[in-house]
């Protein structure tokens, strides 16, 4: 759903700026303008896609090719890092 571009005033951004996020989220384009003059444009990520808008499957695919972080592969376990936390042996 594209939505016709819209302006807003520096002072509506600061103060409806949430409001505004989702009009660009939903595909429109707010100019942002002071004095009635454009100084800057807010427009939705072409390249950005939310794991919001995928399918579960797409995200599992997604973070099952990533590697495990250094900690999934260590060793140790909870209890003994607790343990060496407390001091005992």
């Amino acid at each position: 759903m594209m939505l016709d571009m819209k302006s807003a005033s520096i002072r509506t951004v600061q103060h409806e700026l949430a409001a505004l996020i989702a009009v660009v989220e939903q595909g429109g384009e707010i100019v942002i303008t002071r004095r009635n003059r454009p100084v800057a444009r807010l427009s939705p990520v072409a390249s950005a896609v939310s794991p919001a808008n995928r399918s579960p499957a797409a995200v599992r695919r997604y973070w099952g090719r990533r590697p495990p972080s250094p900690t999934v592969r260590s060793t140790i376990t909870h209890a003994e890092l607790v343990a060496d936390g407390r001091g005992e042996a």
